[in-house]
């Protein structure tokens, strides 16, 4: 079994690659491009979350079957969103919808048997589900996606992953090179639903700063009569930056809370 540390340069290499010959060769990456509103970067970023996936291979493959079939399915998923985007079409989001279920439900059959526990099965994909697009929920600030998803993941003692998410830190933050995109943030979204899910029950300190942005962000947009996955400036992270939080704190500060959590969830924890 190869090193969780090494899933960090696997990733690390894997971005150079990619980002070289997207940049030199062929661009084969989709790019962001800025634009007024919630697109306040001052340049086309490539997206190219993408690259977690193949990284992650070596670690996925001796691993539940489901899971890797979903990670791929997911981050495919997100690749052809955002290819869609700079071209204008974007995936509906019904689409996008039932690919993610069929990846949810194929990472949740990987550790719950729907035939012999259907409701923790019916449980754990709404979980699953949630998380994935909580993460992608909060991939709109530079590291903020990446490094909360690497907390959550060491705290769940899926190291490789959460080595790969942090590996990904420096080309996002402080000053942007590639941005995560909907197919990066899918592949650790589902990855930190599966992982944080796998237990007895939910691990929800290791995840509570993502579902509290969801379901905060959610129910504003249902309050003010809008559609909850149609984007907006209403996340947290959009809320500590109108606070006066510079930018480039943000993500740490983000981190910072999802460890203390962590933390004070352990020391609360009774002892055996």
């Amino acid at each position: 079994m190869i090193a969780a540390a090494f899933a960090a340069l696997a990733t690390t290499v894997a971005l150079a690659v990619g980002d070289f010959v997207n940049r030199r060769v062929r661009g084969w990456l989709p790019d962001d491009p800025p634009r007024p509103g919630r697109k306040q970067h001052g340049r086309p970023i490539p997206l190219a979350g993408v690259l977690l996936a193949p990284a992650l291979l070596p670690w996925l493959w001796p691993g539940p079957f489901g899971l890797l079939v979903a990670v791929l399915l997911a981050t495919a998923i997100g690749y052809v969103d955002d290819r869609g985007k700079e071209r204008g079409t974007d995936l509906d989001w019904r689409t996008k919808a039932i690919g993610l279920a069929v990846a949810a439900a194929l990472a949740t059959a990987s550790f719950v048997d729907p035939w012999r526990e259907p409701v923790r099965f019916l449980g754990a994909f709404v979980w699953v589900f949630v998380l994935t697009n909580a993460t992608n929920f909060l991939d709109n600030m530079d590291g903020v996606a990446a490094l909360l998803s690497a907390v959550s993941l060491f705290a769940l003692g899926a190291d490789a992953p959460a080595f790969a998410a942090l590996a990904f830190v420096p080309w996002n933050w402080p000053r942007p090179r590639l941005f995560l995109g909907d197919g990066g943030a899918y592949c650790l979204g589902i990855l930190v639903g599966a992982h944080s899910a796998t237990a007895g029950s939910p691990q929800f300190a290791a995840v509570l700063v993502q579902w509290v942005d969801f379901v905060q962000v959610v129910v504003a947009r249902l309050w003010l009569g809008l559609l909850p996955w149609v984007g907006d400036r209403r996340h947290l992270t959009h809320v500590v930056h109108n606070l006066g939080v510079p930018k480039r704190a943000i993500a740490p500060l983000f981190a910072a809370v999802a460890l203390l959590v962590v933390a004070a969830s352990r020391g609360l924890a009774p002892h055996r």
